[in-house]
């Protein structure tokens, strides 16, 4: 390598104000490390003032000399040499007990002339600080690395969930960071798009992993049964009631987590007393004046817009956000097509297994899958592909095969090609309102999930001539 050293002042310097050799050899002398310069056969004839820092020696008793004498005077009492190409890298022990890595090269002119040795002069013991320092850092990532891993591998390893789209992954992620808390969870979104399943997984990585889930369907159950199953009831408390009595929900899920689905179907009377067991983590059963203690992780889901219930006076404002402390929402399949082929292969791969039947998807199939809107979220693309497995006779899976919902609703989708854009426009919009409306239980709740406003809905439903 050829060091030229016969150029011109760089522009840089010049607009930084180092415009000589004077001022530049003023910059190197007041450099932290050190810099000596020498002849062909090693004699110094420059060195910095941060060479006598870190020498301990003075400059003027350097000059003239080179390794040997240093040797030869005792000044040196240990020196070791590596070489790469031209460049010399020594370390060096002085009598003083300092430790010095000095890196030399050879510089020449542009003809190839040989001018000096440049060599930067480094105290060990700072190098060796930042190699400690260096080495804590990477042991603290590695650490955070295996840390991170591992959390990792306790979700992506659980059964059941399969996660792929981005939207997903960072809801995985995010659980990660409150599952072991006790912080009361709300959990939303359409129906069948997984929300058991999060909870479950909610409750895996959490640190009540070891006690029970239990999870009870709140609009299942007629409102006057629903109270003695989350509370239980004692002997005799009601005309009909079990004569040894009965444990509600809430003690059945003591030391774990329970799982109120569907919290916006419970009557407003029932409620109050939910409220207040959350709040005060204890229950009264049915026909008893003692108190039962609590030690619960309440999560609770639905797939209507509890906001606008509140808003409404449908559903008490203090119990949404007492229950809401951690809100997820779980977008629909639709809104995640990079989970539709992986979820269907792990469905198709899970209940080849329990039919003992073998099956693939042919690509056109998948195609069909991602244009698809999936309304029924994945509960209708499990359901699809546990019917396809079973009623199916051969190995592979094509879009013949599928059921008609699906093959004339994309059929549709393409119709639209065929039509002028106003027109396609007109249709698609129309067909999304009225999806949109059939699906919700208010035109304010429709509104919403069209990401519009609420009187801008009506406009269009007036224009189009559409009932709720």
């Amino acid at each position: 390598m050829t060091n030229n050293i016969d150029m011109e002042i760089p522009s840089i310097f010049l607009e930084k104000g180092i415009d000589s050799i004077e001022k530049l050899l003023w910059l190197i002398e007041n450099s932290y490390d050190g810099f000596v310069l020498s002849d062909k056969k090693g004699n110094i004839f420059y060195a910095n003032k941060a060479v006598e820092r870190i020498t301990g020696g003075r400059r003027e008793d350097i000059y003239a000399k080179n390794l040997k004498d240093f040797l030869k005077e005792g000044l040196i009492i240990n020196d070791k040499k590596s070489f790469s190409g031209d460049c010399i890298n020594m370390s060096h022990r002085t009598r003083t007990g300092v430790e010095v890595f000095i890196t030399s090269v050879p510089v020449y002119d542009k003809n190839g002339n040989f001018l000096c040795y440049v060599a930067n002069y480094r105290e060990m013991a700072e190098l060796n600080d930042i190699q400690r320092e260096l080495e804590k850092t990477q042991a603290k990532s590695n650490s955070y690395y295996m840390e991170l891993k591992e959390l990792r591998n306790r979700f992506l390893n659980l059964e059941d969930v399969v996660v792929k789209s981005k939207s997903m992954s960072l809801l995985i992620e995010n659980i990660a960071k409150f599952a072991p808390t006790d912080a009361p969870i709300l959990i939303t979104g359409e129906s069948g798009v997984g929300k058991g399943v999060i909870a479950k997984l909610i409750h895996k990585m959490s640190n009540r992993s070891d006690g029970p889930f239990i999870q009870i369907n709140c609009g299942a159950i007629p409102e006057t049964l629903l109270e003695a199953e989350l509370f239980g009831y004692k002997r005799g408390a009601f005309t009909g009631a079990n004569k040894t009595g009965k444990l509600g929900i809430f003690e059945l899920a003591q030391n774990g987590t329970l799982l109120l689905d569907e919290i916006a179907e419970i009557s407003p009377k029932l409620q109050v007393k939910l409220l207040k067991a959350i709040q005060d983590q204890e229950i009264y059963p049915l026909g008893s004046i003692k108190p039962v203690k609590l030690d619960v992780r309440i999560i609770c889901a639905t797939n209507r817009d509890i906001e606008q219930m509140v808003e409404e006076g449908s559903f008490r404002k203090d119990l949404y956000y007492r229950i809401n402390v951690i809100p997820i929402n779980i977008p629909p399949l639709r809104e995640r097509k990079e989970d539709i082929i992986p979820l269907a292969c792990y469905f198709l791969e899970q209940f080849s297994k329990k039919y003992n039947k073998k099956k693939s998807l042919s690509p056109d199939v998948c195609d069909v899958f991602l244009k698809y809107p999936w309304p029924g979220n994945v509960r209708e693309l499990q359901n699809v592909m546990e019917r396809l497995v079973i009623i199916l006779d051969k190995d592979k899976i094509y879009p013949e095969d599928l059921p008609h919902t699906i093959l004339n609703k994309v059929e549709a989708t393409y119709n639209y090609l065929n039509l002028p854009l106003k027109e396609a426009r007109k249709k698609l919009e129309i067909k999304l309102i009225k999806q949109s409306l059939k699906q919700s239980r208010s035109i304010r709740e429709a509104a919403k999930k069209l990401g519009i406003n609420h009187s801008t809905l009506i406009k269009k439903m007036k224009l189009y001539n559409l009932e709720k």
